[in-house]
């Protein structure tokens, strides 16, 4: 026999959670499958292992009603053969936070570590892309093995094994899926699962020549064949080729033991599989609730609990394990991504929903808690404001008082400080308050709710203070901003930063300090979307419409800490793709935008609403900043990539007959900027994860409607569908959407501009409750006590950027701060935090070994620290 070439064969079941069909469906058919599969583990020794997808989840699911079963699932995977983990979910790795990543492979670790045993290898079957960063996650936890399947083709590497190196270094040997995760579907007679297999092994895409290769023996939601093991150990005596039932180490074994070459590349090309970059923008709705509750867990609750965590309240570890987990059960490619019905993408909605209650009602307790026992000696009324970043910070905040008089001031230290309303109405106490009877008479007088902006100095580093609340009679009350039309050009303008719109609308910036002037630097571009859920796709007759602003629709409100220029934009667009094609316009769209400048600030802030009319578009805000290059800078996981415009791939992908077109449209986590001679413009954004590189610009699309999961021959997408061809309605997106974002001008070099800092400031606002009368819910007074300011620790670093600061999962004494360095430069941590023993630790939260002011973090890596108090 001819043993030129072999086929490894990993066992396995592909298992999407949710997609066309529910969880609760996927559960009941779980019940069977895992049953089916823990008997032939247990009945047939030739079968080495079975390949759980990667996600310790579906132990979840399994276990919860089949809580019987638990003793025989860990048996199997402490021998090494029911392979669990190293995710919980299999997460997408271009549109959910880096924190949100790292925290689906601590809990998928965790998990399968209580079953005993954790599969060490970072399987990725069905994401749609690969981060750059992914080596560095993995490594993260000791992991240094890699397969995956989307995005790669041989012009990143001619070889489907290879070493990946991240920018950092972190290096893991990894194996491309070259015929997927179903090349061996299950439920075919065992002839024609080898003959597939010889015919993919003689006929296969890749360039290169090996004799090994790598096929996974499963399908989505698939059960095992009974007769798999003898019918391959037959085929060894009569067929051409040799075939092994193995693990992944098996493969690694044979393929990755000599010199292999080096890659640094994010994978985001559908050369061999579909990638889907349209799903960075489908479904804004759930795109921007998700990101809201990932920054509430990360950059609000965490830092909060840590703090009262060192007062003695105890950490809420199992509400937060259930907050996570909910939420990364929402993470997976389809459900994060979008491209599912709108029933099951409703149930994702309300799953993060869900979360959000959670997690805003454990926020608001535990500053109630915070605010009490730290003023319960005091008589007045306060607002407490909490500070979760690392160093101290001058901040404006926003405040909500209900109050029984129309005017009150702050008092910060004995000191006054400017407040600027935003509204002021009466309310019925009566209705707002859990128990009216406990005000007394002051139920009957006359409240107000008032929204104000602040200017707070020097909060405290992840630490807060208490400003006092003194009300004021109403005859005080002044209103501090004015707003009129302008009739010839808007300006408004600090120290640092002038923002002028003429009367079609047209924005003009200029950097006051170096110079840089942009004309027309902001563009709403309104075109057709002939795509689906999975992708945009250009009509392949478009009409592109611009938006103006209507005759009298800008305006100016000028106050003592802000101003502002409001715009009332307007365009005619078609109303579907039908009246595109026929460049008919019948629907009159408006949109409202509002231009920001604060007191001293050096970005200008954007706010956006639209009510949605149209059908089958996509919206896009050009920054049009006189880049030097068709080149872009944006934050991915960990730290920042260069891209370009893709030219090469554009140039062959339709001779190669690519599976799609590899348009330049990218993922960000919340930062994208240009360059030009002397600095760049950079753009900060807030739920909106996709832009696109354009020659002359940067364009952020602030949403795509469509009205199918699935549709064929798409121009950017040639042949069959993606997906299911199910009408999805509420794709189209109809209704009010707000979008918010920010435009910062910098000097130099965008990889030493400090934007992932600059973003995680601007995203992590400071947290407040003002401890009056008006609370949610009743609780208990405090069993704590606390000071009436404090700081946990104080640590700034030029490059350094805070990922996370939360209660380690092991030990409620010691603290995890995780910082990555968004440089190109190798940085030392320099002074640390006095009073603390502080460790290197890794993913799992322990510690590796010392750190000290002399450790490096290399250009574009992670860290994580452990800090415990030193007695």
């Amino acid at each position: 026999m001819s043993i030129n070439k072999k086929a490894y064969i990993v066992p396995h079941t592909h298992w999407d959670r949710e997609w066309y069909f529910s969880t609760e469906e996927s559960q009941v058919l779980l019940v069977f499958t895992m049953k089916q599969m823990l008997d032939e583990l247990e009945l047939d020794d030739n079968l080495p292992c079975f390949v759980l997808d990667g996600q310790s989840v579906m132990l979840e699911d399994y276990l919860s009603v089949m809580p019987d079963e638990t003793s025989r699932v860990k048996r199997l995977i402490e021998s090494g053969r029911l392979l669990v983990g190293p995710w919980y979910t299999q997460t997408d790795q271009c549109v959910v936070h880096g924190e949100s990543q790292i925290r689906n492979l601590l809990w998928g670790c965790r998990d399968a570590e209580r079953f005993g045993h954790v599969m060490k290898i970072g399987y990725v079957p069905d994401s749609f892309g690969q981060s750059e960063q992914l080596p560095q996650l993995l490594q993260h936890f000791t992991i240094d093995k890699c397969v995956f399947w989307r995005g790669i083709w041989e012009g990143i590497c001619p070889n489907t094994e290879f070493v990946w190196r991240a920018p950092n270094g972190s290096k893991v040997t990894t194996a491309v899926l070259e015929f997927g995760y179903s090349a061996f579907q299950g439920m075919k007679p065992m002839d024609d699962h080898l003959d597939a297999i010889d015919q993919k092994m003689s006929q296969r895409f890749w360039p290169s020549n090996r004799e090994h290769f790598l096929f996974m023996g499963g399908h989505d939601q698939k059960p095992w064949q009974s007769e798999t093991a003898a019918a391959v150990d037959a085929a060894n005596t009569v067929r051409p080729h040799q075939y092994q039932l193995g693990t992944f180490e098996d493969y690694f074994s044979v393929t990755c033991s000599g010199d292999l070459e080096e890659v640094q590349s994010e994978m985001l090309y559908g050369k061999y599989s579909r990638i889907h970059r349209g799903i960075y923008s489908t479904r804004y709705d759930i795109k921007k609730l998700n990101s809201d509750v990932e920054n509430l867990l990360i950059n609000q609750l965490e830092p909060l609990l840590t703090v009262a965590n060192s007062f003695g309240l105890r950490y809420p570890y199992g509400l937060m394990e259930k907050n996570w987990k909910q939420l990364m059960q929402s993470h997976a490619h389809d459900s994060i991504g979008g491209c599912n019905t709108d029933s099951v993408n409703a149930q994702v909605k309300a799953r993060i929903t869900s979360v959000k209650e959670n997690a805003e009602r454990l926020k608001d307790i535990t500053l109630k808690q915070l605010a009490d026992a730290s003023t319960k000696s005091l008589d007045d009324e306060f607002v407490l404001v909490f500070n979760p970043l690392p160093y101290t910070r001058d901040a404006y905040v926003e405040v909500e008082l209900v109050l029984p008089t129309r005017a009150f001031t702050l008092n910060d230290n004995g000191e006054l400080i400017p407040i600027e309303y935003i509204t002021c109405e009466e309310v019925d106490i009566n209705a707002i308050v859990q128990d009216p009877t406990t005000l007394g008479d002051e139920r009957f007088r006359t409240w107000y709710r008032h929204r104000v902006v602040t200017n707070v100095k020097q909060l405290p580093a992840c630490g807060y203070r208490n400003l006092r609340v003194e009300k004021l009679k109403d005859s005080t009350f002044v209103s501090t901003v004015a707003t009129c039309p302008e009739s010839n050009d808007a300006v408004i303008e600090n120290r640092k930063l002038k923002v002028s719109v003429d009367q079609k609308g047209r924005v003009a910036l200029t950097h006051i300090s170096s110079g840089q002037h942009w004309e027309n630097a902001l563009l709403l571009v309104d075109g057709g979307d002939d795509g689906d859920n999975y992708d945009f796709s250009a009509p392949y007759q478009d009409h592109l419409v611009t938006f103006e602003a209507k005759p009298d629709g800008v305006s100016v409100e000028r106050g003592e800490l802000h101003t502002a220029i409001h715009i009332l934009y307007t365009a005619v667009l078609p109303k579907n793709l039908d009246e595109r094609a026929d460049k008919v316009c019948s629907t009159v769209q408006g949109l409202e935008l509002t231009l920001m400048l604060m007191k001293d600030s050096d970005q200008l802030e954007i706010s956006a609403s639209i009510d949605n009319q149209v059908e089958e578009h996509r919206l896009q805000l050009h920054i049009n900043g006189g880049f030097m290059k068709a080149e872009s800078i944006a934050d991915q996981p960990i730290g920042l990539i260069r891209r370009g415009d893709d030219a090469e791939a554009l140039s062959v992908w339709k001779e190669q007959n690519w599976t799609s077109a590899p348009v330049p449209i990218y993922p960000m986590q919340s930062v994208v900027s240009g360059e030009t001679k002397i600095g760049g413009l950079a753009v900060m954004t807030d739920g909106i994860r996709e832009y696109q590189q354009y020659p002359e610009s940067i364009a952020i699309t602030l949403f795509r409607s469509v009205g199918y999961v699935g549709k064929p021959d798409l121009q950017y997408r040639p042949g069959r569908l993606s997906g299911l061809p199910d009408a999805s309605p509420d794709s189209q997106l109809k209704g009010i959407m707000t979008f918010k974002l920010a435009l910062y001008p910098f000097d130099g070099n965008a990889f030493e501009a400090g934007l992932c800092q600059r973003v995680k400031t601007w995203l992590t606002q400071p947290i407040m409750l003002y401890n009056g009368v008006v609370q949610r819910f009743m609780i208990a007074p405090p069993q704590i006590d606390a000071p009436n300011a404090f700081s946990l620790f104080d640590y700034q670093h030029p490059t350094l950027t805070v990922s996370a600061i939360k209660v380690c999962e092991d030990d409620d004494k010691a603290i995890i701060v995780r910082y990555f360095n968004d440089s190109n430069k190798h940085t030392t941590l320099g002074q640390l935090p006095s009073g603390w023993q502080i460790d290197i630790a890794d993913g799992m939260e322990r510690a590796i070994e010392s750190a000290s002011e002399n450790t490096e973090v290399a250009p574009q890596g992670m860290m994580a620290l452990r800090l415990e108090r030193q007695l």
